[in-house]
């Protein structure tokens, strides 16, 4: 079994930086209250939302829902998509208000970062939105200090646990719900691909990365709806819809669908499974994306017709280290 080592962060990201250097000019802070803030958020009308995944990012237009004490998932469904976002608000920390443009990021936009200063979310004003609610919502939310921002804590690696049998992991996979596997998850230190290369066969395998872009191809000719899942510490999102073919840019892979752009970032993939395990009533076949130190990425499952999702599998994977043959 290989353990991978994992590297530590030592300092904030590159986004935190330019809010720290143009602080009190074309950034403002606002109070380390992102839940009150979110709440706010619903009367600013039309937004872009960017999510800042670790393999890509997510941007969607969209009206920002009335946000309820206690809530943690916000779910909207249109007549061929479906959208669930699960935020972990514990782990959201600090918020910016961007009023003029810095680097790439918008003006009139709302930026959040999790305690160790990685984007969680960005949050823009459309532009045929108009009103003073973005001036209202920041003001009411300014913070008293606007010349001083600390450096962030640094990302200390996750110390290895040590990992049950086979026969544990086996049976722990295949008694257990979402929930349950996220526990398993954690017994590893959400280092997926040592779990994957225990269990492997019955429940993981790995595949060739060619797989995805002739399963993303055939998805788009077959016009068939499936689900993409990615994000960061602080949420995730899972959207389903019938996606557009997928455009290939610098190592990126674009999807698209009625206002929303997913962008994989291909070149942070290491490996492919096709993974097996309990979901709803009914056994969950998917493809995960992790990177090189076995953390999750992504993940491609089915949308509402699990049988065609997996006739579309079998007609695309192709296993690791058997050229050209396929699997069911």
């Amino acid at each position: 079994m290989t353990v991978t080592t994992l590297t530590p962060k030592t300092q904030a990201s590159t986004t935190f930086h330019h809010c720290r250097a143009a602080l009190g000019d074309r950034v403002l802070r606002l109070q380390d209250e992102p839940l009150a803030i979110l709440k706010g958020l619903y009367r600013l009308g039309a937004l872009v939302v960017t999510t800042f995944a670790d393999g890509g990012r997510v941007s969607q237009s969209m009206r920002y829902p009335a946000l309820l004490s206690g809530e943690e998932d916000l779910e909207s469904r249109g007549s061929q998509c479906r959208l669930n976002q699960h935020l972990n608000l514990p782990l959201w920390r600090s918020v910016m208000a961007v009023l003029a443009p810095v680097a790439d990021l918008p003006a009139r936009s709302l930026l959040f970062f999790d305690r160790f200063g990685e984007p969680v979310q960005q949050m823009a004003v459309a532009p045929e939105t108009g009103g003073l609610a973005f001036e209202e919502l920041v003001c009411a939310m300014l913070h008293p200090d606007q010349r001083q921002l600390g450096a962030p804590p640094p990302r200390l690696p996750t110390l290895p646990k040590a990992v049950p049998s086979v026969a544990e992991l086996e049976r722990q996979w295949s008694h257990g719900d979402d929930e349950g596997f996220g526990e398993l998850l954690a017994r590893v230190g959400d280092r997926r691909q040592v779990l994957y290369q225990a269990v492997r066969d019955k429940f993981a395998c790995p595949v060739r990365a060619e797989t995805v872009p002739s399963l993303l191809a055939l998805a788009s000719r077959r016009e068939y709806g499936y689900t993409v899942c990615t994000g960061n510490s602080g949420v995730k999102l899972c959207l389903t819809a019938p996606w557009s073919a997928p455009r290939w840019q610098k190592g990126h892979c674009h999807l698209a669908h009625n206002g929303v752009l997913v962008s994989l970032d291909m070149g942070r993939v290491a490996s492919v499974w096709r993974l097996r395990r309990p979901g709803a009533g009914r056994v969950v076949t998917a493809l995960e994306g992790l990177d090189a130190q076995g953390r999750w990425l992504w993940t491609l499952s089915g949308g509402e017709d699990e049988n065609a999702w997996l006739e579309l599998l079998g007609d695309s994977l192709i296993q690791e280290g058997a050229p050209g043959r396929r699997m069911a």
